[in-house]
């Protein structure tokens, strides 16, 4: 009788452990959030329409809901329609146009309809190959996390 109830035993030590083991490894501790992205931009007539396509195409792909603010910060060229342009096209798209001397970022923050903000900054600080680094990187965080959590709950 006594080696059926330390068998019973280590059967259910065993699942218990499986399943510490399953939960630690997919870091299953939160949801992930929605997230929102504020993208600055000034005077990139010739690449902004790429770029912000790649980004509706990768939050599309991403397995969340994401939004995007994409605020224009007094170009002299034909950034803003553009932008006005994509705007219509893209539901997930939102166009702030603001002046040199305004504070951009606070201007876009209720805008975004994500709990986490990220704030990219191709007006002086990030190149385009730049931008699509940090795009993809970010939202192939998102990606594995929701990968990750689905397979779980298989």
């Amino acid at each position: 009788m006594s080696i059926v109830i330390v068998s019973l035993a280590l059967y259910g030590l065993w699942y218990v452990i499986k399943d510490v083991w399953n939960w630690f490894i997919t870091l299953e501790l939160v949801q992930l959030p929605d997230a929102s992205f504020i993208v600055l931009v000034r005077n990139m007539e010739y690449e902004i329409e790429d770029l912000i396509r790649y980004l509706i195409n990768e939050m599309e792909d991403g397995g969340h809901e994401y939004d995007a603010v994409v605020v224009d910060c007094g170009s002299d060229d034909l950034t803003p329609t553009i932008l006005k342009r994509l705007a219509g096209e893209m539901p997930a798209l939102t166009v702030v146009l603001s002046s040199r001397t305004m504070r951009p970022v606070a201007e876009a923050l209720p805008l975004c309809r994500g709990s986490v903000v990220h704030v990219l900054d191709l007006t002086s600080r990030l190149k385009s190959e730049e931008f699509v680094a940090v795009v993809a990187s970010l939202l192939r965080q998102h990606k594995r996390a929701v990968t990750v959590r689905s397979r779980a709950e298989s």
